[in-house]
Order: structure tokens, then C-alpha cells, then sequence
């Protein structure tokens, strides 16, 4: 024989204010999760974007700047010469810095300055070079793996001073 079991069929819905009330909190427990979700993922865009940048600007500028000095003037009132030193960055190409062009920008002047191939100092539109050689080699205007130079810069001889809480930008 075969055993009957009988359902109960509830086809009732509960139906009334409270059942109105938990579905809008549903609804906005939903959307505050949604929101935090969105603003999450654009800040995290954000760091990936500006991490690629950096990572590009690195990889792409071919010169790894490892030390930036300034020498003031006697009374230490302004800054009147930068050394500069360089290396090749990680997969980096030699440099021929005869051919290399420095452009030092401050906030009122623009300066273009060339290698001084000349040993009488830098000048107003001239910059010095010198190299520290890792091996063998005779020093030379090419930067190698392994090598590191120094870019010098006369800043009191461009009239381009660094003075206190002032800016300069060197391209």
C-alpha cells in the first residue's frame, strides 16, 4: 500500500507595513554596499593609473639620478651650483652627453644649457660633465653601464639663484 502524504499548501504571502519596511532596508543595505564597491574601485584605479606613470616615466627616461647637491654662496643665502649625479637606469642605453641638451627652468627664466667641452669652467649656457668609471676606460662624454657622471651646473652664472622656498625644475 501506498502512503499518502499531504502538503500543506501556504498560499498566503505575508502582506502589511513590516514586510514593507525590511524590504526598503534590503533595498538600501544593497545600495550602500553598491556604492562602497563603486568608490573602492575607482580609488584603486587611481593608484594603478599613477603607478604606471611612474613606472613609465622610470623605465622611459633612460637616466637614474642618484644624488642631487647644491653649493651655496658664502653667506648661505641661495644655492649657486648644482652637482648632479646619474646613472643609466635599469636597461638603459649608453648616453653620449655631448649631444645631451639640459633645460634648468626656474620661476621667472628658462635656461638651455650644452655639454662644455671645454675645460675653462661651466658657463651661463654650458654645464660640466665628469665621470666616475667602474673598471677599466678612459674617461670620456659617454655614459656606460656601470658609470656614474656628474652634471654640474653654475646656477649664479645663468642668474637663476635657488633661493629659499623657490622652485627649479631641470628637464
Amino acid at each position: 500500500m501506498k502512503t499518502r502524504i499531504n502538503m500543506i499548501k501556504d498560499n498566503q504571502a505575508d502582506v502589511g507595513i513590516g514586510t514593507l519596511i525590511v524590504f526598503i532596508a534590503m533595498i538600501l543595505v544593497a545600495a550602500v554596499a553598491a556604492a562602497v564597491l563603486i568608490q573602492t574601485s575607482g580609488v584603486l584605479q587611481q593608484k594603478a593609473q599613477q603607478t604606471g606613470k611612474e613606472a613609465t616615466a622610470e623605465v622611459a627616461s633612460n637616466l637614474k639620478v642618484t644624488s642631487l647637491i647644491g653649493q651655496t654662496d658664502a653667506t648661505h643665502s641661495y644655492v649657486q651650483k648644482l652637482n648632479i649625479t646619474v646613472e643609466l637606469a635599469a636597461g638603459g642605453t649608453s648616453i653620449d652627453f655631448s649631444k645631451v641638451v639640459i633645460k634648468y627652468i626656474n620661476e621667472t627664466t628658462s635656461t638651455t644649457l650644452n655639454l662644455n667641452t671645454a675645460d675653462s669652467g661651466a658657463t651661463a649656457t654650458l654645464f660640466n660633465y665628469s665621470e666616475e668609471r667602474v673598471g677599466s676606460g678612459t674617461p670620456n662624454h659617454v655614459l656606460q653601464a656601470a658609470d656614474l657622471a656628474v652634471v654640474t651646473m653654475d646656477l649664479s652664472l645663468m642668474n637663476q639663484q635657488l633661493y629659499p622656498r623657490k622652485k627649479g625644475t631641470i628637464i
